[in-house]
């Protein structure tokens, strides 16, 4: 799913109720009313990507409000007030309505960091505008307030961990790198102790770089001799950590025999 595409579902994850801002939601009297609210408000902002205005134009009062999420007016407008106590929503001076916390429920994607740090912009954006088309002066704008700058700071956090999500761990960098070694091998047999071999290997500051060229070197050895020359089981290979032997490639069979190098039995 591309970016410049619109989300039209919810990925929460099992502690969201145990959140400290839903528990004191559901704790009130009739907070189910509340929690039920805010999950149509996440719903139906999904079209916009979190932001709430009736055809991008028009802002949601509360009549509009009760009417789509099937609530008393009464009902909604306290709701919005204890949204806007608790941060899970901002209420622009047009109106507009944002759910503060929405892109950490928005169907994943693989810049989901930029989407997040994109939203934010984007409300800092209408800000300005509304400031700027109301005739104020950008410096006249009070400074954030302590629970906004809170907000940023959380949201950054969650960015970061998204990121590190997405890094691929050293076990599995690793176990890529083998699978790739492994692919040239000419008898891939006792993979499983061939495998554990390059990890070893690895630990020990070997490079994938040089276990791969003595992997290529090996098979030239083998084409150069396969008169007589079989490969070795790949376990073994791995395991007597053949890529440090000097394969003189270049020899003929002939030659090679006289040598007295039969790998294939050792």
């Amino acid at each position: 799913m591309s970016d410049n595409k619109k989300y039209y579902y919810l990925k929460l994850k099992d502690d969201f109720f145990d959140t400290d801002e839903m528990i004191v939601l559901e704790s009130m009297p009739e907070g189910w009313k509340y929690s039920n609210i805010l999950m149509k408000l996440y719903l139906r902002s999904l079209k916009n990507e979190g932001k709430l205005m009736f055809n991008n134009t028009i802002p949601f009062n509360s009549q509009m409000l009760a009417s789509v999420t099937r609530h008393s007016v009464g009902d909604i407008e306290k709701a919005v007030q204890i949204f806007k106590e608790l941060n899970l929503i901002e209420v622009l001076d047009n109106g507009a309505i944002f759910l503060t916390d929405i892109q950490n429920y928005i169907g994943r994607s693989t810049t989901e960091a930029d989407r997040k740090r994109e939203y934010r912009n984007r409300i800092e954006q209408e800000k300005q505008q509304l400031i700027e088309g109301s005739g104020q002066m950008s410096d006249k704008c009070p400074d954030k307030s302590p629970p906004e700058k809170e907000i940023e700071k959380e949201i950054e956090k969650e960015i970061e961990k998204e990121i590190e999500k997405d890094k691929p761990s050293k076990q599995v960098l690793i176990e890529s790198d083998f699978k790739e070694i492994w692919k040239l091998y000419p008898k891939k047999t006792m993979r499983k102790e061939a495998l554990s071999a390059y990890k070893r290997a690895v630990k020990n500051k070997v490079s994938k770089e040089t276990v791969l060229e003595g992997v290529k070197n090996y098979n030239q050895h083998l084409e150069n001799n396969k008169s007589w020359l079989k490969p070795m089981d790949g376990g073994r290979w791995f395991q007597k950590e053949r890529w440090n032997d000097d394969y003189e490639i270049n020899l003929k069979g002939a030659e090679q025999r006289d040598t007295g190098e039969y790998e294939n039995f050792f």
